[in-house]
């Protein structure tokens, strides 16, 4: 749905939420079940913290990572030195609170993305999110890491609990295949009753049927920034809890590396900086407080009863977005899950929250109204069978053993695309262009568009011009973001309400 009519008083709030400090992260989030066990170097620092560094990277989630991987194995960056920075420890952010799908969701949105940027622009976004999930399964194959990382084929089924919003959804994917080569009828698309049928929905106006993947995202890539340490020992090092809490352009004598990036630990000189930090971008570049933006969603772990078994799929559940002005509960319109191969244990994800619970960036928080909303939601709201003690009117004891929640903070975009490339020292603020590069805002799909997004800053930032698969409508260039229209507080908050 679009915004709903707000009062003022809630509209200004919100708005300010929007265009807030998100800080660095906070030091205590809670934990996912993704990040257990912690991997070996989870707390990884070098004794002394580097003086220099050709790349400072902001970030060790799959972004950051993609772009140290990028740089460090080019013929350009060979001799280049690489430092990738982390407030917390090893990819504890956005990368370890996911869903792990590796799923587009270009096809479902390819007529929102047709109507608002073309439809060159939508099969664009369309091609480069196939492209970066063929890539993440190749480089986890190269380099091993497919099972450990349990990258496995699943049928990702997709339901609408809304004819206007299956309608639409049935539109884009048609409009995907007949665009992208190759894809004719790579979704099945099923009524109503069939899908209640065939997987057991309680509520169903159709769905969308595909083959995809899924995957452990906190073992593939804390794996491959081992494999790196390993293998160029010289010249890269991660420094985990050690947030740079500021950036500055110091005009001494030193100009090959003009940012003084300031961290507890100390100061380090860099050429160039990458901010990889997703929703916490703005912190360090206040003119992208609006234009990106924090969102904190909720995951939690669950064992199904024992009818349930273990089934080699994967479910996304929309539905029409709600509100209630009393209370400002807002039922988010999509819910996702997938089921561990080896465990069977349900990893579900989705929001029913007060709206400015949503507009945070504090992972440390578990909001009371999603937490109470996952006991009974599979089995009161979206199954019909499977479960050990069905949900009756008189009693809400849950069908599911809930196991462990979670939240985790995505950066949004107000005009749902994610910023990719160059900052203009117009919007960094800093007086030195080139040496700032940005790759952040992924509106919750970072798996199928965040590995790509951190090569492509990588080889431009070497020297290489733009990729030709790069999306034009992810670059960062000033008419974009300082457009008050389509990046402003405004656009935000309409951004959100689109989202699913």
């Amino acid at each position: 749905m679009g915004a709903p009519e707000l009062p003022q008083e809630l509209l200004c709030k919100l708005a300010g939420q929007v265009v807030q400090d998100p800080g660095i992260p906070v030091p205590n989030p809670t934990v996912s079940a993704w990040q257990e066990p912690p991997h070996p170097l989870a707390t990884i620092q070098s004794k002394n913290l580097p003086q220099y560094t050709d790349f400072a990277i902001l970030g060790s989630g799959i972004t950051g990572c993609s772009a140290a991987k990028t740089i460090l194995e080019s013929e350009l960056g060979r001799d280049k030195r690489v430092v990738v920075f982390d407030a917390r420890s090893l990819t504890t952010g956005a990368t370890s609170r996911n869903g792990g799908f590796l799923l587009s969701h270009a096809p479902q949105f390819y007529g929102q993305f047709a109507d608002a940027f073309g439809t060159a622009a939508a099969k664009e976004i369309a091609l480069f999110c196939d492209r970066t999930l063929e890539e993440i399964i190749q480089v986890a194959k190269e380099e091993s890491l497919d099972k450990i990382s349990e990258i496995r084929d699943v049928t990702t089924v997709s339901t609408y609990e809304d004819e206007e919003g299956f309608e639409k959804a049935s539109r884009s994917i048609r409009m995907y295949e007949e665009a992208v080569s190759g894809s004719k009828e790579k979704y099945a698309i099923i009524d109503g009753e069939t899908a209640k049928k065939t997987y057991n929905f309680k509520e169903s106006k159709g769905a969308l049927v595909v083959k995809s993947h899924v995957c452990w995202p906190y073992k593939l890539v804390t794996n491959i920034l081992q494999r790196l340490l390993q293998s160029h020992a010289e010249l890269f090092s991660v420094e985990t809890n050690t947030p740079v809490t500021s950036i500055k352009v110091s005009r001494d004598s030193n100009t090959a590396y003009p940012y003084v990036l300031d961290t507890p630990r100390g100061t380090v000189r860099a050429a160039k900086v990458f901010h990889c930090v997703n929703g916490f971008t703005g912190h360090l570049l206040p003119k992208l407080r609006g234009p990106l933006f924090p969102c904190r969603l909720s995951m939690s772990t669950q064992k199904p009863g024992p009818q349930w078994g273990n089934r080699p799929y994967s479910w996304l559940f929309h539905s029409k977005q709600t509100w209630d002005p009393n209370t400002t509960l807002v039922e988010q319109g999509l819910y996702w899950m997938q089921q561990n191969a080896e465990t069977g244990d349900l990893f579900v994800g989705g929001d029913t929250q007060r709206l400015d619970d949503f507009l945070s960036s504090d992972d440390s928080v578990i909001s009371a109204d999603s937490a109470r909303n996952f006991t009974t939601l599979l089995p009161k709201r979206l199954f019909n069978e499977g479960w050990t003690n069905p949900i009756t009117n008189d009693t809400l004891s849950s069908a599911t053993a809930l196991q462990r929640i979670w939240s985790g903070i995505i950066g949004m975009t107000a005009d749902q695309l994610p910023i990719v490339g160059n900052l203009p020292a117009s919007v960094s603020e800093r007086d030195v262009e080139g040496g700032e590069w940005v790759a952040a805002g992924f509106n919750g799909y970072g798996m199928c568009q965040a590995w790509l997004s951190g090569q492509a800053i990588a080889r431009m930032a070497l020297g290489e011009p733009k990729p030709e698969w790069l999306p034009d409508v992810y670059l960062s260039t000033e008419k974009r973001l300082t457009d008050k229209t389509t990046m402003g507080a405004e656009a935000g908050l309409a951004s959100f309400f689109s989202r699913s």
